[in-house]
Order: structure tokens, then sequence, then C-alpha cells
């Protein structure tokens, strides 16, 4: 389940999952110039994260009226709720297909029907199944390309990450699902 790496000394958990996932081949200049930029769907998921993750009670408990903090918590899970439907509406219209994929901090590998080589620059679209859903824009570099079976390959990108929060959504998400792999398996025996 965990595997080892040697650039760190810290072991890098992979998961096995099926997410929805899109990914689209860049040209070394394409890939230049969006190694740079955040895209705009990870810098949403920044600032949704951080609004829907701040409590507005705290510290105020004494002060606010618990009727209408009840209202207010009630009116937010809501909002929160319609947020993330509108997330999985938004992604289930784009190009996106829900996939297979084995996912990790570094780097993620599914079965593609498009070829690639190792170097290859790719633009990767993937949603997270959390709360609020979290729709990352990530690029990487293909590093693992065996000869293509049929019309099928299974690729392995490494990931660059364009900012923390891309890093820290996708290490949050992995851990997680690892944690509840164990689990499950403690329970089945």
């Amino acid at each position: 389940m965990a595997e080892n790496s040697n650039d760190n000394g810290r072991q890098d958990f992979r998961i096995n999952d099926v997410i929805p996932l899109s990914e689209d081949r860049l040209t070394a200049e394409e890939f230049e110039v969006n190694k740079t930029k955040v895209g705009v769907r990870s810098r949403q998921n920044g600032m949704l994260r951080q609004m829907v993750g701040r409590d507005l009670f705290s510290g105020e408990q004494n002060q606010v009226n618990p009727e209408m903090s009840q209202a207010i918590e009630a009116l937010d899970a809501k909002l929160n709720y319609l947020i993330g439907v509108n997330m999985l509406n938004d992604a289930s219209h784009g190009n996106m297909q829900e996939r297979p994929v084995n996912l990790s901090v570094t780097g993620i590998s599914f079965v593609t029907d498009k070829h690639y080589k190792l170097g290859d620059a790719v633009a990767i679209n993937l949603m997270l199944p959390l709360f609020p859903p979290s729709i990352l824009e990530l690029v990487g570099t293909v590093v693992r390309a065996p000869r293509p079976k049929g019309t099928k390959q299974q690729v392995g990108i490494k990931f660059y990450y364009r900012c923390d929060d891309e890093e820290d959504t996708i290490s949050k998400y992995v851990y997680r699902r690892h944690r509840e792999t164990i689990r499950a398996e403690n329970k089945n025996r």
C-alpha cells in the first residue's frame, strides 16, 4: 500500500480510487506557460475551502443569540450543500469521466486512449470527492509510459504543483482515503 520514495526518505502513500478525470497533452511551450499559472479552479477551490472551513461563531458564543446561531448554521450547511452540488454538476457537464486511478501526492497513474511518451507534458483536471468537491487543474509530465496494449495505455504522470493548495488538497485526500482503507481492512478481519 505504501511505497518508499528515495528522494526524501518518507513513504509515499498510493491509493486506488475512481474519480472524474480528464487529460490533455500540452506542447512544451504551453507547459512552460501553464506551470507558472495557477488554474482558476485551483484558486477557487482554495478560497472555497477557507470559507467552508471557517467557524463563524468561534470565540463569540456568549454574544450570539442561540436561536439565531442555529438558524445561521442551518443556512450555512444548506449553502455549502448547494455549492457542492453546483461543483458536481459543473464537473459532470465538462469532459471529465470517472476512471480508476492510482493516486499519490507525487502523481497519478491511469489508463487512457491517448498515447504518450516519456517526458510529454499533460494538463489534468480531476475532481476529488470531498465536501465541498475539489476540482483541480494540474499539470505534470509523463514518467511512465509502457508500450500501448491495443488502443489503451497505462501512464504515470508526476505532478508539477503551482501552489500549496493543490498539493495540500491532494495530500489530505490521499491520507484520508489511506486511513479509510486500513480501517476497512481491519474491520473485515
